[in-house]
């Protein structure tokens, strides 16, 4: 009889962690992840606040799941409207404003949630696990691949340092504006994002096609 039992439990322990991870990402739209309260992903997923302590021990035990979903609309994002083509014949910086714009998109549909990983990243990297250095590892293999793709045009000689800043500034400054527009030196900035944008692809272009210097 308990084996005839185990798979309702099972469905029904999915189908409750299924309506916080909704209840989360609904509340996360709105406000920063440290305003809400346990109480109040329970009153939105419609559960008990006994419910939600017996599927996750304490609100920290929600922060894999904000990674999760960042994943998954990543991937999906990736598979589907951000699937970007390149075309080589049009050059390396018509490329990079390609990317840019892509990859604007993205923070601009998710952004609380890029908001939430990059700020727990940090906080709480014991409970991130290997998936934030796996999608690192990620993108700096898809800057390999864009610097060796437009290799003639791409003066820079040390590879794997190209490869790292590249990675680095393609992430860095959208998420400085995207993210914190009302915080730090994005407050200076009085462009429109599409400006912003196409600036970013520029500075990328121009690094790339510098030469390194060699200090005598």
């Amino acid at each position: 009889m308990s084996q005839g039992v185990r798979p309702t439990q099972q469905a029904r322990s999915r189908e409750t962690r299924d309506k916080l991870v909704r209840a989360l990402d609904e509340k996360l739209r709105v406000k920063a992840f440290a305003d809400v309260s346990i109480a109040e992903l329970a009153e939105a997923a419609g559960l008990s606040v006994g419910a939600v302590y017996r599927r996750f021990e304490n609100k920290d035990a929600f922060i894999p799941v904000i990674f999760e979903l960042y994943r998954e609309r990543l991937e999906a994002f990736m598979a589907g409207e951000g699937r970007i083509e390149i075309e080589p014949a049009n050059g390396l910086r018509a490329a990079l404003h390609t990317a840019c714009r892509v990859a604007w998109s993205f923070l601009d549909k998710h952004g609380y949630l890029v908001r939430a990983t990059h700020i727990y990243s940090r906080l709480r990297p014991d409970l991130v696990g290997d998936d934030w250095e796996a999608m690192l590892d990620q993108a700096r293999q898809s800057a390999d691949q864009l610097l060796d793709l437009f290799g003639d045009e791409v003066k820079r000689q040390d590879r794997v340092e190209a490869a790292q800043m590249f990675t680095y500034l393609m992430n860095t400054l959208p998420i400085e504006r995207g993210i914190y527009r009302e915080e730090g030196a994005a407050v200076v900035l009085t462009i429109s994002d599409e400006q912003f944008v196409a600036a970013i692809a520029d500075t990328l272009y121009g690094y790339l096609v510098t030469p390194d210097r060699h200090d005598d």
